[in-house]
């Protein structure tokens, strides 16, 4: 009988570390598909709407304000200078992935966690292009961190661009390049 009580607590307990694992796996899942419905293949709802604060992390939140507040003042100049019509700096096509294009789909490939407690974790999402002949896969990983019990976007690292090697490093180099 002892063995029998034996084999059961052990079931039990891989069986109760499984479903805490799909549990955080599924609020991971959850955040990246809130991510790439809300902010999809274009730029335009960084202009159109505030940064969704549940959604990212204060450090990548303060990158896209900088980024978007750096735009805006150099829009701002613009208009006020001897030549209103031209062109002034715009974060462009698809900021949050490393195709300018953007995507027309995406899959979860792998959710990179070693505990489920961790306070970090990287998903490969490989998105597509089916826009254009020949269609586009390739694969960006998503950082999240855990930020007051909630998973949110801490980074994009875009392993397809050799130009760009990430989301906060674009940020950056952009509101340099508008000072």
């Amino acid at each position: 009988m002892k063995p029998l009580f034996l084999l059961l607590s052990i079931c039990f307990i891989f069986t109760g570390c499984s479903k805490t694992e799909n549990h955080t796996d599924q609020n991971i899942t959850q955040r990246i598909h809130q991510f790439y419905t809300t902010y999809g293949a274009v730029s335009e709802e960084l202009y159109d709407k505030p940064v969704n604060e549940d959604l990212f992390s204060p450090e990548l939140k303060k990158a896209l304000h900088d980024a978007v507040n750096a735009s805006n003042a150099d829009m701002e100049r613009i208009k006020k200078s001897k030549y209103p019509d031209d062109k002034p700096m715009l974060l462009e096509g698809s900021v949050f992935t490393s195709q300018y294009e953007g995507f027309t789909s995406y899959k979860i490939k792998k959710i990179h966690t070693a505990d489920p407690s961790d306070q970090s974790v990287k998903v490969d999402v490989e998105l597509e292009n089916a826009a254009f002949s020949p269609k586009t896969v390739w694969t960006d990983q998503v950082q999240l961190v855990k930020t007051d019990g909630t998973w949110k976007v801490d980074n994009i690292y875009f392993g397809d661009n050799p130009d760009i090697k990430d989301l906060k490093t674009s940020l950056r180099n952009f509101v340099s390049d508008a000072e």
